[in-house]
């Protein structure tokens, strides 16, 4: 079976360019995303391209996360429904939107004091602020300092990740947080299932990347389980009858297909730069799961 792959992309330059000076600059305006996040889409734009409908005006992602495919394709969009499961992240998304200088002060403040000799394990196991610019924040600085940019929780939900080992950290980027702001202006941005945050309608289209199956599922207490992924698809099953076009990114495995298997199924090679073992980095077989035919279905199966 012909299987995609794209060119590998370093996972925090993939919206970059370099000017003669060698600083790596956004392009002007280009929102890229502003946390790192296990299971990221940056590296396989390219392919998602090829898959996408001709048009999108209506987008919904139940499962944000760093947000890559919603940024990269925001110039096709109208209007989103971005959700997420991860209190923190999406309280993020908000501040950000509706508070953006003052969550750049308070990044800010955190890039000042984080070579203080144990200032990162003093914000990681402080209690959680309770203003949303606080808690974005401290949530953002924990991102981009802890090992390997891995978000992970406990059973009690508590952030568990030890400091990582980085020279000069890039905790806020100013620029990118307000064109950030700029493009959710078209977004609304909800905490929940799956099921219950995103309600399409016909023509709509919607792009699932839930924790994959068999892989990492840390990024909240209760974990992503099978039978997760078969109330996925079911609810993929509803959105069809629909006449809703849905995208759904996983792994490739027994389940995954099975689950899937009167759906087009499109292999491809992805690149995955964070993971909670250094052993699971690298070049991993996907799926590309759709419930539409695109314009290159020779190289799709069913």
């Amino acid at each position: 079976m012909p299987s995609y792959q794209t060119e590998l992309f370093p996972d925090d330059d993939f919206y970059r360019s370099t000017d003669n000076s060698g600083l790596e600059l956004l392009p002007e305006g280009k929102a890229s995303p502003f946390v790192k996040w296990a299971g990221g889409k940056r590296s396989i734009i390219p392919i998602i391209n090829e898959f996408l409908p001709a048009s999108i005006e209506t987008y919904h992602e139940p499962f944000v996360g760093g947000g890559a495919v919603f940024f990269a394709f925001e110039d096709r969009i109208k209007t989103a429904t971005l959700a997420d499961l991860n209190e923190e992240l999406v309280l993020a998304y908000r501040a950000i939107l509706q508070q953006t200088d003052e969550v750049i002060v308070a990044l800010g403040k955190h890039a000042v004091n984080h070579n203080t000799k144990g200032y990162y394990i003093k914000v990681r196991d402080k209690q959680n602020p309770k203003d949303p610019v606080g808690i974005a924040a401290r949530f953002m600085y924990l991102n981009k300092t802890c090992y390997n940019g891995l978000y992970r929780v406990n059973k009690s939900g508590k952030f568990n990740v030890p400091q990582g080992k980085y020279k000069n950290p890039k905790i806020c980027d100013p620029v990118n947080l307000k064109n950030v702001a700029k493009v959710l202006e078209k977004a609304t941005i909800h905490i929940g299932q799956f099921d219950e945050t995103i309600l399409p309608k016909s023509g709509d289209f919607v792009y699932c990347d839930p924790p994959y199956d068999g892989t990492f599922a840390g990024y909240q207490a209760q974990g992503f389980g099978d039978t997760d992924q078969e109330r996925l698809k079911e609810t993929v099953d509803g959105w069809t009858k629909q006449n809703v076009s849905v995208m759904v990114s996983n792994s490739d495995t027994s389940l995954i297909r099975k689950l899937y298997k009167d759906y087009h199924i499109h292999s491809i090679t992805a690149y995955r730069h964070i993971s909670s073992n250094g052993e699971t980095r690298g070049e991993k077989s996907e799926v590309l799961i759709t419930n539409y035919e695109h314009r290159k279905a020779s190289k799709s199966s069913r």
